[in-house]
Parts: structure tokens; C-alpha cells; sequence
């Protein structure tokens, strides 16, 4: 078992979407000097920079689970990953949703698990390894556990790992052996004086999704429809919703059904018994249940916690017809 390690992440894109590579460096912090326990770059082929971001975590995370890390301080230069994993940002990207389950999942399994922000010249020899990767549009340096398209976290809950056999690769044009030893406060990767201070990340054992419906009676008319709809008419519209989260507060609840009922109840009471092409903003834009089920997913999305995030809305005009609005 190693005691305490550090983990640097960097992913990037080239394009955004665009060809796109990770990197990352795990070192061994046993209290006297920093030493390179592994390290990796990977080609990972499309991507667009969050996400990539994400996959640079995940196998940097991987990694150091091969290697029986208890504690885990992660260092990234991604803002954006820091402040969604500490639960300060929603997710709202479809395609960084389940790169963030992954994430949260796999923190669990650590002792503990700090996620911070450094400068990007605090992290550069992730960087380079990713850009390398980028340019070679191939796998480098000296992981233990490879870079694999969908599949990263499958080596997370073996019991035995099989060490890559990739050469390390040279930093600006010098060797660079495995176990070279960082000294703390170097440039590239001692305690920055930039650095935040981070929390420890706790997740459950899986992702729960919690789905609640409620309906509310209104009429309205269809501007423009080619058919009877265009007429006045009511229906009683059916609306579910469905939140997703990974963290359990101290009682064992993810979201209280409760609070998400009285959430989409807070939204929807504006629209029961009315004319909906007066209500805004359905004066201004048709109010079809395409419209009606992005509006209440914008303002629903605004009344929900950090760590909960909201997959869909359904809208049911009848007991056989249902719109669905994700992202």
C-alpha cells in the first residue's frame, strides 16, 4: 500500500471538438520528496476539452488505485472539473454526465480524496504528456493500468493489475526516469503557492435517479399548426421529471422526494387553469410541449443542489402521447 500520493491531470483538445490527449503524473508524497510512482499520455481520439479533461481524471484515478493508494490529493488545472466534482457547478453537458459518475464513483474507493485546482504552469508535465500523446496519436510513458475508450474503470475492481510495458517518455528533450524525485515547492509540481484548498469527495456505491409527476390542467392553441390544434383547447398535462446524484447526506437520501415535489410543484403552479400562450414566456414563443418541457427543465434545473443533477423532463399530453427534453 502507498500511504499518500499526489495525482496531476491534464486533458486537452485540439478543435473543440477535436483531436484530443490526456496525461497524468502520479507521485508518491511519503513526507521527505516527491517521487514518480507512474505517469501516461494517451491519444483518445475526439473529444472536446471537458470531456477530455474528465478521461485524463479517470485514468489518473485508475492508476492510482493499481497501485493500492489509500490517501489521494489530485491536482488539475480544469476549473471547471474541480468546482463540478466539490459540487459548487451542475452538470448540464450530456456528454460530461457520466464521466462525472464515473469520477464520483471511483473516489469512493480511496480513504480519502481531495480534488483541487493548480495553475497550469503547475502542471506541465501532465500537459506535455498529453500533448505528446496528441501528436503521436498513441499511448506514452510508464502506467500501470492503460488508457482504454469506455472501459477505464473495469481494472478498478480487479484484484490483480498487469503493468504496462510502454517506455517513458522525454521532457524537452531529456531523459526522464521514472523515479526522478520532485522536491517539494519545485516550479513544476511541489505545494503552489496558487494552489486552493480542497474538500474530501464522498460518494455512494452507485448513481440513483430519483422520478416524481405531478399535472396541472391549462388550455392553449398551437400559432401557425396545419390541424384542429391550432384551435383553443385543453389538455391535462402530466409532467415527470427525473434527478440523478451519487452523494447520500447522513440519513441515506440522494434528494428527498418531497423537496423535488414541491420543486416542480413551485414551477408548474403558474401554469394550472390558465390560457398558456399568456403566461410568459409562452406570449412570446408557441407553447407546444416541446417548449413547455425545456422551460420547466431551465427553471427546475435552477431550484435544484449542486451535487443533484437533473436528467430529463417529460411532458404527456395524454396517457399516450409523451415529449421527453434532455440534455
Amino acid at each position: 500500500m502507498i500511504e499518500r500520493a499526489i495525482l496531476y491531470t491534464d486533458g486537452g483538445s485540439r478543435g473543440n471538438p477535436g483531436s484530443s490527449g490526456i496525461g497524468f503524473v502520479l507521485l508518491n508524497d511519503d513526507g521527505f520528496e516527491l517521487t514518480t510512482l507512474c505517469e501516461g499520455g494517451a491519444y483518445i481520439g475526439e473529444a472536446t476539452n471537458n470531456e477530455a479533461e474528465y478521461q485524463a481524471l479517470i485514468w489518473g484515478l485508475d492508476n492510482a488505485k493499481a497501485l493500492d493508494v489509500a490517501h489521494l490529493s489530485v491536482r488539475t488545472d480544469s476549473e471547471l472539473v474541480v468546482k463540478q466534482v466539490n459540487g459548487e457547478y451542475r452538470i448540464k453537458s450530456a456528454g460530461i454526465k457520466p464521466l462525472f459518475h464515473q469520477v464520483m464513483l471511483v473516489l469512493k474507493t480511496f480513504d480519502s480524496c481531495e480534488v483541487s485546482h493548480v495553475y497550469r504552469e503547475d502542471n506541465s508535465r501532465a500537459d506535455t504528456l498529453a500533448n505528446v500523446a496528441m501528436d503521436t496519436r498513441d499511448s506514452i510513458g510508464s502506467f500501470s493500468v492503460p488508457w482504454q475508450s469506455d472501459e477505464t474503470l473495469g481494472a478498478l475492481f480487479e484484484d490483480d493489475f498487469e503493468p504496462a510495458t510502454a517506455a517513458p517518455v522525454p521532457a524537452s528533450g531529456e531523459s526522464h526516469s521514472v523515479n526522478t524525485a520532485f522536491t517539494r515547492n519545485t516550479s513544476a509540481y511541489g505545494a503552489s503557492a496558487h494552489d486552493n484548498s480542497a474538500r474530501t469527495v464522498s460518494a455512494s456505491t452507485g448513481v440513483y435517479t430519483l422520478t416524481v409527476k405531478d399535472h396541472f390542467d391549462a388550455a392553449h392553441s398551437l400559432i401557425g399548426y396545419p390541424g384542429e390544434c391550432r384551435k383553443l383547447h385543453g389538455h391535462t398535462w402530466d409532467i415527470e421529471v427525473s434527478v440523478s446524484g451519487v452523494e447520500l447526506d447522513d440519513v441515506g437520501i440522494v434528494y428527498d422526494f418531497k423537496d423535488l415535489k414541491d420543486n416542480l410543484a413551485t414551477i408548474i403552479a403558474s401554469y394550472d387553469h390558465v390560457f398558456l400562450n399568456d403566461v410568459p414566456p409562452f406570449n412570446q414563443i408557441n407553447a407546444t410541449a416541446e417548449h413547455l418541457a425545456r422551460v420547466i427543465y431551465e427553471r427546475l434545473e435552477e431550484l435544484l443542489p449542486a451535487h443533484v443533477t437533473l436528467e430529463e423532463v417529460s411532458v404527456w399530453e395524454s396517457p399516450i402521447a409523451k415529449l421527453t427534453y434532455r440534455r
